[in-house]
């Protein structure tokens, strides 16, 4: 098979799969914004894992109590795992989330945000993910939220550094 219909036969599975976890969560939380597909990236791996399919929806959601939090839903699968030593996959894994608030016709502006190491989870297992949420916010009716996040992730054994990659926003909310 021509390896990029190869690979974009792979997102459009992981995605398809993925989505179907979020629509699950997302019926649970009426009040949930996301992103659909914009946060999916194929990455190349070293050795005898050639590809990290990875797809992270940023979210914003009203929680109990009249606050609001954003929240990404980190998911990943590895395409073919042939490596011994599966604690090599990446030095570093970590996502930052923010929510964001703007009154109309402003800018963002960064009210709570929390990072999270994923690095040990993404090692661990070949499909799986996990949800990093910012501490939450008293709901203010007169701005406009969404959530912004940033991954941040070092492949083991490639020598080529961090790679930071900025995730799309969430839709706004009110």
């Amino acid at each position: 098979m021509n390896r990029s219909l190869f690979r974009a036969s792979a997102v459009g599975a992981a995605v398809v799969a993925f989505s179907g976890v979020i629509s699950v969560s997302q019926s649970a939380s009426a009040a949930e914004t996301c992103t659909t597909i914009e946060n999916s990236r194929i990455q190349s791996m070293p050795g005898g894992i050639p590809e990290a399919v990875m797809y992270v929806p940023t979210c914003i959601e009203a929680v109990p109590g009249g606050k609001v939090r954003g929240k990404t839903d980190v998911n990943w699968s590895f395409t073919h795992d042939g490596q011994i030593d599966r604690s090599k996959r990446f030095s570093s894994f970590k996502v930052t989330v923010r929510l964001e608030g703007r009154v109309p016709g402003g800018t963002d502006t960064v009210v709570t945000s929390r990072t999270c190491d994923v690095t040990s989870r993404i090692n661990s297992i070949d499909i799986g993910n996990l949800d990093c949420l910012t501490p939450s916010a008293a709901l203010d009716p007169k701005k406009q939220w969404s959530a912004g996040a940033t991954v941040v992730y070092d492949i083991a054994g490639d020598t080529k550094g961090p790679i930071t990659w900025q995730l799309t926003n969430s839709p706004l909310m009110g």
